[in-house]
């Protein structure tokens, strides 16, 4: 029989998403203490290679060494597709506020957001979480599994803390920055447009971020 490192490895490879200990024990019937020694074994094996282990949202994967980031992008997304600036803030506020709908973002952003919603769910950076429990039941979204792999989170834990004053969320509702008259108009005009469209999103062309969540976030937010 394969040794325990090896079987490790193979259900890795072919993980669709990242394994928890608890499923790799299944699978191969070790205890979690072989199971933790396979995978630090795994880890050391792969120091200097292509691929590295990687730990993610409570699971281990198999992923590309970021040294090798460019070479690969280059070789899987079409050229010029950088993330713009609007679609790094809506992530932004999806990240932090997370749950929150279309709504809460644009009261936010101060723009409709459906096309740039819609690069991000096909980004698969954020999905739909269900329906908030009020007039319309608008969907609320939030980030995946794929947005904390993309920028090296563990955990959502792990996001850069918010700038003072920042929006944030206060007894589950989105308390904003402070706007003036005219914004605060304008955003009224938005919100009376969109009503009872919240659904309807006209699709744009996918886009990537070209820093890290870190930097990205920060910038996004401190503009």
């Amino acid at each position: 029989m394969a040794s325990l490192r090896s079987r490790v490895e193979a259900i890795l490879l072919v993980a669709e998403k990242p394994a928890t200990e608890r499923e790799i024990c299944a699978a191969t019937g070790a205890q979690p203490a072989e199971v933790r020694a396979a995978l630090r074994e795994i880890d050391a094996a792969l120091q200097g290679h292509g691929f590295i282990l990687r730990e993610i949202a409570g699971g281990w994967r198999l992923a590309t060494n970021p040294e090798c980031r460019d070479d690969v992008e280059r070789y899987l997304l079409p050229p010029k597709t950088w993330m713009s600036h609007a679609a790094l803030e809506t992530l932004s506020i999806v990240a932090y506020l997370q749950p929150v709908t279309r709504a809460e973002v644009e009261s936010l952003r101060g723009v409709n957001v459906d096309g740039v919603m819609e690069t991000l769910e096909e980004r698969r950076l954020i999905k739909e979480l269900g329906r908030k429990d009020t007039v319309g039941r608008p969907i609320i979204y939030g980030t995946t599994v794929r947005f904390l792999e993309s920028f090296g989170f563990r955990s959502l834990e792990e996001l850069p803390a918010l700038p003072e004053g920042a929006p944030r969320r206060e007894r589950g509702q989105v308390i904003p920055l402070p706007m003036s008259a005219e914004r605060r108009e304008a955003l009224g005009q938005i919100h009376e447009s969109i009503e009872g469209h919240e659904g309807d999103q006209e699709p744009h062309a996918q886009s990537k971020l070209e820093h890290s969540v870190a930097e990205e976030l920060s910038a996004a937010l401190d503009e």
